[in-house]
């Protein structure tokens, strides 16, 4: 029964993997043509009406820049530590399954033992 269930789970796993891949790979492509495009226009319109961004503006942009990108690698690296804390998670589960099963029908015993019926053949000898 759980055979056929976790089979098409396994199936479509690697595909929408690949998908959402894909799907992100598009989008960067999106933004990167995006800022190439305005960068290009710009410096094409500075060039074609002699103007010239100062220097101080120049260094402030590039700073900026620099900013920017340390704060996404950052960020990067918290995700990267998350997803690996997540999956060290997922696998100690894993690792202690056979604990957990057997934790719980040792708990599932004790309560039926609790509720089972009790046998009054042998109270005769207690007399």
């Amino acid at each position: 029964m759980t055979q056929k269930y976790f089979s098409e789970i396994e199936q479509y796993v690697p595909h929408l993997q690949q998908s959402l891949f894909d799907y992100q790979n598009e989008y960067y492509k999106i933004w990167k043509n995006f800022v190439n495009s305005n960068i290009s226009l710009y410096k094409n319109l500075s060039t074609e009406f002699g103007f010239a961004l100062p220097e101080s503006n120049q260094k402030l942009i590039e700073n900026i820049n620099d900013e920017i990108v340390q704060y996404r690698s950052s960020c990067h690296k918290i995700i990267i530590k998350s997803i690996e804390f997540g999956k060290d998670y997922a696998k100690v589960w894993n690792d202690n399954e056979q604990f957990f099963d057997k934790s719980n029908q040792k708990i599932i015993q004790n309560w039926l033992s609790l509720f089972a019926p009790v046998s009054f053949e042998n109270t005769n000898n207690l007399s």
